[in-house]
């Protein structure tokens, strides 16, 4: 068994998270049978919430089992390497907004629908309760995002360029990372109302892409944290969703489209196996370079030695 984790452990992290995110899907549709809210079933809202600590479950074990501590060091090293260029940082805070809003506006300039606003109206004014949703549920979006960068990003991403290019890493890691989301999407549980599937799998696969790139250029995990963070808060501001007032289902398509134009640029720019301007991130590459210091040219003198 050690041998098959130790050459595929993407692929046995993988299969057991989807298997444990199907049993609790499985769970889940046992308590919630004839018309049953996840609310109204404690057990149900409990087990539901802390599924999304399995991947970093499963990718903390694989990572010990295989490496010991050090293992866990290179899992959780990226979190601390923050410098990086200040566009970067920039990128972080504003780009699901930025695609939010250029997939919005080009749907309005066509005429294919209404300007629906800058923010969900409940946000600034009136009830305010999408601001309090928003606040009541930060604690566990920033949970979510650490999870699943840790897992997802740099565990699965990092160690599958090891052996392919840095798109089709990408690309197998965003169809786990959509078929995770899957299930909930089924159970209409744990993502925003109104995603049709085939638009929530491009997605996920655009996203992997633009993080992959954000990876392979900084290095740095705090960024990519940052990046998701956003992303899950923003869902909660724009006014994208059809659960938002009844709002047509074309202003989050416009926001997928926006998403896989931006991925298809920056491979198209940066390359399909580097999706960077250097080396792409392997796992351990890092700690490699920690452990093994830069030699130094000898001294040479011209002339006679003195």
């Amino acid at each position: 068994m050690r041998a098959f984790i130790t050459r595929f452990p993407v692929l046995t992290f993988t299969v057991l998270t989807l298997g444990y995110q199907f049993l609790v899907v499985a769970f889940m549709s046992h308590r919630l049978q004839g018309g049953v809210h996840m609310d109204d079933d404690p057990l149900a809202h409990m087990v539901f919430r802390f599924r999304v600590f399995g991947p970093l479950g499963f990718a903390m074990l694989i990572s010990f089992y295989l490496e010991g501590l050090g293992g866990l060091r290179t899992l959780f090293g990226s979190y601390f390497k923050w410098k990086a260029p200040v566009q970067f940082y920039a990128l972080a805070f504003s780009w699901k907004f930025l695609y939010f809003y250029a997939g919005i506006i080009v749907i309005t300039v066509l005429g294919l629908a209404p300007w629906p606003g800058w923010v969900i109206e409940d946000f600034f004014g009136g009830t305010n309760q999408a601001a309090i949703n928003l606040m009541h549920n930060f604690a566990f979006i920033v949970g979510i995002a650490f999870v699943e960068e840790t897992a997802w990003m740099k565990f699965s991403v990092t160690r599958l360029q090891g052996r392919y290019s840095a798109l089709a890493s990408c690309a197998m890691v965003g169809v786990s990372w959509g078929l995770w989301y899957l299930p909930m999407l089924l159970l209409g549980e744990g993502v925003p109302d109104g995603f049709p599937i085939p638009v929530f799998m491009a997605s996920m696969f655009s996203l992997t892409i633009l993080l992959g790139w954000v990876f392979n250029m900084t290095r740095s995990g705090t960024i990519l944290m940052i990046a998701q963070i956003v992303s899950n808060c923003a869902f909660f501001i724009v006014p994208v969703f059809p659960a938002n007032g009844g709002l047509d289902p074309i202003y989050i398509n416009g926001f997928v489209a926006a998403n896989c134009i931006g991925s298809a640029l920056l491979v198209l720019i940066y390359g399909w196996r580097e999706l960077g301007t250097r080396k792409r991130a392997v796992w351990g590459d890092d700690t490699l370079s920690e452990a093994l210091p830069l030699l130094q040219p000898l001294p040479t003198t011209r002339g006679t030695l003195k």
